[in-house]
């Protein structure tokens, strides 16, 4: 079976070393230069170009990339973490299509960040999908799906590290049943769709006006290796990567980010509405790229 691959980041290239051992893979087309392509994330540019494969760098209506698809004459089209919409024209000329790995269970959480705001919405389960590509994001049918638990602690990394096999093991399976004639395949319920925007560095400002499990999902939704859920005391930012919820009720009328309490664990700040507030501990907090000591903090400080 001949496949191309367009994908990009250290999923994309899980995904493109399986379709290598399993496949011939006659084209492959990853996103535009980008600094941090080889150095936050793994590269499947340069990974092609090791390969000697065919490779390059674009979006769907370059050119280049619909020249290199017409001339590679792939049977399969083949898309992980590319953010890029296909046209039309490029799957439907190929024979069988075009099959996308989405980070969750469709048709729940379509469209752009969909791990982070599953954890940010404290979903208990998240997934990988593999559906075909059609006009519309995210909505083709599901040929295979794998579900994943969630801790309420359990942060974006352990997500990730949880899915990361099934890059490889979906691509395989799915491979393996086309092959054999055998692949399913089951319509999306519309009906339960629902989508989001993408996400932005600034999204991660925490408000102290939210419930402590809420900032506490938003601190491990955005944590590394993403950027960070951050606030600001005075005008210094506060980078927050790690946080409990408190066991600590402040006070009736305790002002959202406040810090209550520092202990062992850290400073307790205040969160929610003032007249029913709760408090989360800071575990791990970074300023100006160093580690903030517990011992650091002053009850009564305050948070912005």
């Amino acid at each position: 079976m001949k496949v191309a691959f367009l994908g990009n980041h250290t999923v994309g290239l899980v995904a493109l070393k399986t379709l290598h051992q399993i496949a011939e893979v006659v084209a492959v087309v990853a996103h535009p230069a980008d600094p941090e392509d080889g150095v936050r994330y793994a590269s499947v540019y340069d990974w092609a170009m090791q390969q000697s494969l065919p490779v390059y760098r674009g979006k769907p209506s370059d050119a280049g990339i619909v020249r290199l698809l017409a001339d590679a004459h792939p049977d399969l089209l083949w898309v992980t973490d590319y953010r890029y919409l296909l046209p039309t024209s490029l799957w439907q000329a190929t024979p069988l299509g075009a099959i996308n790995l989405h980070p969750s269970l469709l048709p729940a959480y379509r469209g752009r960040a969909p791990l982070n705001w599953a954890l940010i919405h404290g979903e208990t389960e998240v997934g990988l999908t593999a559906h075909y590509i059609t006009e519309a994001m995210d909505a083709g049918d599901i040929v295979a799906q794998v579900r994943i638990p969630v801790g309420p602690d359990d942060d974006i990394g352990m997500v990730l590290d949880a899915l990361m096999p099934h890059y490889a093991a979906l691509p395989r399976q799915i491979v393996s049943s086309i092959e054999a004639g055998t692949l399913s395949r089951r319509p999306q319920d519309h009906a339960l769709a629902t989508s989001f925007p993408r996400r932005t560095p600034d999204d991660g400002r925490i408000s102290w006006q939210a419930s402590a499990r809420a900032v506490h999902n938003l601190v491990r939704a955005v944590t590394a290796p993403y950027p960070g859920a951050f606030s600001f005391l005075g005008d210094t930012p506060v980078h927050v990567w790690r946080t409990q919820v408190s066991t600590r009720q402040p006070d009736v009328g305790t002002q959202p980010g406040t810090i209550v309490l520092v202990d062992a664990e850290g400073p307790h700040v205040a969160c929610g509405p003032s007249d029913n507030p709760g408090a989360i501990v800071l575990r791990h907090v970074t300023m100006a790229g160093a580690t903030v000591d517990a011992g650091t903090w002053q009850v009564g400080a305050h948070l912005s």
